[in-house]
């Protein structure tokens, strides 16, 4: 019997609507000209956007090899000094993470039936958790509080926050060790083949494809099946029974 669901973040209980390269660049242009803004940082805006950008990419394909969160901060740290920003602008990190990720939050919103669905799971006695792959745990945690999600999760675990990315076993562990729970009483819910539906069998979790929308990587990993699939979060507390 599933006594706990862990629920993916992004294109499962909220989405994502856009272009993501543009998103990005956005973020980035946008960091670099509240830099150029602040008194006493000298910068060449164009070229701290091209160092964020490329060192951006390079962390997230190496995060992806080796399964260690790459976080933002470090990486907007690198970009800084490839840039050769003076050092003024490294004790503005945090400040600056937020116009980074200010795009990003603004387009997202969640799916219609996402705060219902974990209140329906909670009121029905089940324990929720949030586990998203994510460079950095406050953007997680703010999208999470925005969308009115935190009164039916608990806990909210990013991979910047832990240290390791889905489909590594070990996050999956932590939640079953805060709800004291084994993994086969535990369900994972998200978007992923290759992170979520994978994590979940690499910690001996239950698994269920949410199919709202298209992820391209699941394409490449036709060999990674889910034991369910939904179309819409409402499915989630019927389809939880036939565990």
């Amino acid at each position: 019997m599933i006594k706990g669901i862990i629920f993916d973040l992004g294109s499962t209980l909220i989405e994502f609507k856009g272009n993501w390269a543009d998103v990005v660049r956005k973020g980035a242009e946008d960091t670099a000209e509240w830099f150029f803004k602040q008194r006493h940082v000298k910068v060449d805006q164009t070229a701290l956007v091209e160092a964020i950008l490329d060192e951006r990419r390079a962390a997230l394909e190496q995060a992806a090899e080796t399964l260690q969160e790459a976080r933002m901060a470090e990486v907007l740290c690198r970009a800084l000094q490839r840039a050769e920003v003076s050092q003024r602008a490294e004790a503005m990190i945090e400040l600056a993470l937020r116009q980074f990720f200010a795009p990003e939050e603004a387009a997202h919103d969640p799916f219609p039936d996402a705060v219902d669905t974990l209140k329906t799971l909670r009121a029905q006695g089940f324990k929720v958790g949030i586990l998203s792959n994510a460079p950095d745990d406050a953007l997680i945690q703010r999208m999470v509080n925005l969308f009115g999600l935190r009164p039916w999760a608990s806990p909210v675990f990013s991979s910047a926050g832990v240290g390791w990315r889905k489909p590594s076993p070990q996050p999956f562990a932590l939640i079953a060790k805060r709800w004291n729970l084994p993994p086969e009483q535990i369900a994972v819910v998200g978007d992923s083949l290759p992170a979520d539906i994978l994590g979940a069998k690499n910690a001996a979790m239950h698994s269920i494809l949410a199919e709202m929308v298209t992820n391209p990587a699941n394409e490449q990993h036709p060999h990674i099946r889910p034991e369910r699939r939904i179309t819409t979060l409402a499915q989630v507390p019927l389809i939880i029974r036939e565990f």
